[in-house]
């Protein structure tokens, strides 16, 4: 019996990475995600949205905590389903 851990690895012998999705995309994807434009993003970063800053032009986002801030600062949903 696999633990926990082990299930959220991907399966190297058969290359089934299918299953696992990127919980991190960039200002484009997130804005996308809500139907809004990166300018809006810019906005939201200035008002604490968690993200990762790799270098000097590359922004990271965690979507599903980004996703939390959204909730619990403005109360609101995504528009569209996933």
């Amino acid at each position: 019996m696999k633990d926990s851990n082990t299930l959220a690895m991907p399966d190297n012998a058969t290359g089934n990475q299918s299953s696992l999705a990127s919980p991190f995309t960039d200002k484009r994807g997130y804005a996308k995600r809500w139907q809004a434009s990166t300018r809006w993003v810019d906005g939201l970063l200035a008002q604490g949205l968690p993200h990762l800053k790799i270098g000097k032009r590359r922004v990271r986002i965690c979507v599903p905590d980004a996703d939390a801030f959204m909730h619990e600062k403005f109360h609101t949903q995504r528009r569209a389903a996933a």
